[in-house]
Order: C-alpha cells, then sequence, then structure tokens
C-alpha cells in the first residue's frame, strides 16, 4: 500500500536486548555465513536506509532514521556496520546494534572504512563479495561503492538466492510481531473513536498517529477516503466533515516490525461490508502452511462476486509483513508462491461499488500447523 514516508523518523529507535539478545542475531549470522560458504562469497554487503532496511534491521538491528546503513559482514572475523551520520551521532548508533566496530559514513573519508577491512579477509578469497538490500542504494552512492572496491572483488546480487529475513518468522519475531498489533489495535481504536466524536477522517488520522507516538512506534503511515471510501489519500490539511462510512488505513512499526490494518466504520450492514467480510473469512479459512497464494486469491474473488475487488488493492487481496511493512509473497491471481509455517501475513479485501457501496476490511495472521492464527482483525475494532 503506497503511503507517504516521514522525512524524519520521531520514534523510539533502541536495542531491545530484552526481547532480541545478541544470541537470537548470532544464530541469524551463523545463517548468514553458511549461506556465504555455500557460494564460496568472502563478504556480504548488507545495505539499508530509512525507506526500506529490512535485511539490514535482520542482520544488525540497526534501523536508519535518516539516510543509510551498510554492514560490511566477512565470512569469518567481525563485521563492521557504516552509518550515513557524523562521527557526533555514533554513540547514539552503536546503542542500537550488536555490532561493536560502528563508523561513520558521511563524507568523503568514509571510502577509507573498505580498506582496513578488506585487507583482514584472506588473500585467496578475495573473488566475490554478495550483497543483500543494494538494489535499494543511489546510482551515486553504488557507484562510488564500486569505486572504493576498485577490482578487488565482484559484486554478487544475492537476494534472489539467499531469503533475508526468512518468510518463516522466529519465535521472538512472533513476540516482536504481537507487540505490534496491541500498539495497533489501540492506534485504530483512537482512530475510530476520534472519527466517530467529530466527523472530520483527517482529524481522526491526527489522533490515531498522537496515540501510537505516545506508544512508542517508530513510524506511522495512514491513509484516509474523504469520499465514504471511494478512493484513498495521504494527509491533505483539509480536515474536512465527510458523509459515509469510514475508512481508512492504518500501519505501524514497532521496534523494526509493522502491522497494518485497513478499517471501515459505521455502515456495518452495507452489502460492500458483508462480501468484503465474507471474503475475509474465506481467505482466513484457507489460511495454512503450503496453501498456494494464487488460490487464496481466487477463494476471496469468489466470495466477493458479483462485486469486483476495491481498486486500491493493485490486484493482491493480502501479503507478507514484518521487518518490511510489504513483504512476499503478493496474494495474486498468478501467484505460485506457499505459505510457510510461522509466516506472517496480511490479508486485505475491499469493494468499491457505485450500488453496494465501499469498503476495506483487513486481519493480520499467523500460519500455524494447527490451524491460521488471527492476531488482529479489523471487524473487531470497527464495532467497538
Amino acid at each position: 500500500m503506497r503511503t507517504m514516508q516521514p522525512a524524519i523518523m520521531l520514534g523510539s529507535y533502541v536495542w531491545a536486548q530484552d526481547r532480541l539478545p545478541a544470541d537470537e542475531f548470532g544464530i541469524r549470522l551463523d545463517e548468514l555465513r553458511a549461506a556465504m560458504a555455500q557460494h564460496d562469497w568472502a563478504a556480504m554487503l548488507v545495505y539499508g536506509d530509512v525507506r526500506e532496511h529490512a535485511a539490514l534491521g535482520y542482520l544488525t538491528n540497526y534501523i536508519p532514521r535518516i539516510r543509510w546503513g551498510l554492514a560490511l559482514i566477512p565470512r569469518d572475523g567481525e563485521p563492521r556496520l557504516l552509518c550515513a551520520m557524523g562521527t557526533r551521532d555514533l554513540p547514539a548508533m552503536r546503542a542500537m546494534t550488536w555490532i561493536a566496530d560502528v563508523q561513520s559514513g558521511w563524507g568523503p573519508e568514509w571510502l577509507n572504512a573498505f580498506d582496513p577491512w578488506l585487507a583482514r579477509l584472506p588473500a585467496e578469497r578475495r573473488s566475490e563479495i554478495g550483497t543483500l538490500g543494494c538494489d535499494h542504494m543511489a546510482s551515486a552512492l553504488h557507484e562510488t561503492l564500486l569505486q572504493s572496491l576498485d577490482t578487488r572483488f565482484t559484486l554478487r546480487r544475492a537476494d534472489d538466492m539467499l531469503a533475508v529475513p526468512p518468510p518463516r518468522k522466529r519465535p521472538r519475531e512472533l513476540t516482536m510481531l504481537r507487540q505490534s498489533c496491541k500498539l495497533l489495535e489501540e492506534t485504530a481504536k483512537a482512530f475510530v473513536a476520534s472519527a466517530r466524536a467529530n466527523g472530520a477522517p483527517e482529524t481522526a488520522a491526527l489522533d490515531a498517529e498522537r496515540v501510537a507516538r505516545s506508544l512508542a512506534a517508530q513510524d506511522v503511515r495512514t491513509l484516509v477516503s474523504l469520499d465514504g471510501g471511494r478512493t484513498l489519500l495521504p494527509y491533505q490539511g483539509r480536515f474536512d466533515k465527510t458523509a459515509g462510512p469510514l475508512v481508512g488505513y492504518l500501519a505501524v512499526k514497532v521496534l523494526g516490525y509493522w502491522a497494518d490494518l485497513f478499517v471501515t466504520a459505521e455502515d456495518r450492514n452495507s452489502a460492500a461490508r458483508a462480501h468484503a467480510e465474507q471474503a475475509l473469512d474465506a481467505l482466513i479459512a484457507r489460511m495454512r502452511p503450503g496453501a498456494r497464494a494464487g488460490d487464496l486469491h481466487a477463494a476471496a474473488m469468489a466470495a466477493l462476486a458479483p462485486l469486483r475487488l476495491h481498486p486500491a488493492l493493485g490486484g493482491s487481496v493480502g501479503h507478507g509483513i514484518g521487518l518490511s511493512l510489504d513483504e512476499q509473497p503478493q496474494f495474486r491471481a498468478d501467484a505460485d508462491a506457499m505459505l510457510v509455517e510461522d509466516g506472517v501475513y496480511s490479508l486485505q479485501v475491499g469493494v468499491a461499488d457505485a450500488d453496494a457501496g465501499h469498503a476495506l476490511v483487513s486481519a493480520l495472521v499467523r500460519t500455524a500447523s494447527k490451524g491460521t492464527d488471527v492476531l488482529l482483525r479489523s471487524s473487531g475494532i470497527a464495532t467497538s
């Protein structure tokens, strides 16, 4: 779902060692190094920026508040983290990660950070370095990186070879995602309560964001409808009161992990709302490890018939979620990806019809071996 990204991240950026202790990252690093050995990579470069940082956050816990970060992880030895921040900010950056060697990556001097690190690599391994997340790197930064490496190494894109982060969530990740869902639930309740009190969706979105920030959310994204659910818009600053159902989209990030939700309040008996809830029920009933994403899309479409899927969803009825707001797979008609055990998915269904009305509903679920675990559902909030 496309939203506006804040220019400055204002939330709580810390390393919560009680929830994600150092041994958790040790396990993740061991898995990465096993893959590096399998592909004969001397090291791994892992990039993340303020917009997308799933792989970097998964391996280092460092989540850039502005600009970017780059982890340099050798197959053997200690990693280094470069942060696009001034040296004054390094103490705060070091408190966000388990990596001991954190250097400034801001200004022309950051290029020198590669030399002592690369010199530690055994000469016989100076062949290939795998990369993760570098597709998001600005072209000018990527060119500078290549110039710094010179001809000493060849970069090998690893994003299609390694699933980092993996689709199957680790137990501590599930704990983090449950916390995100709890915070999102409070945010959504504030959104609905404010809208019912003042009838202005944008006022409701600001009230909801205020609640999320007060509960230590790192990031909050919102969309609201000013035309009863037909379209969704980012913040406009109009604060108009609107007629018809309240329809909005809310997403919060807590300690790196996202949760999102569509909410349709009021107009509970509309044909659009009834069809959307029926389609969401059909999706939830079929969520199990091994289910094909395309088959889930077909089940939702059958339940929506004769109405069509809301165009705001772009043809998808769900996707993975975690350290990225929009993880794979996408639940589209042609999707062949299979769901995994302990995967967490955002299910999203909606209708926009001139006669039936407009509605968008969703749920966050975990696929378990013994049934679907519904972490949060919008209907419970809209009717509370």
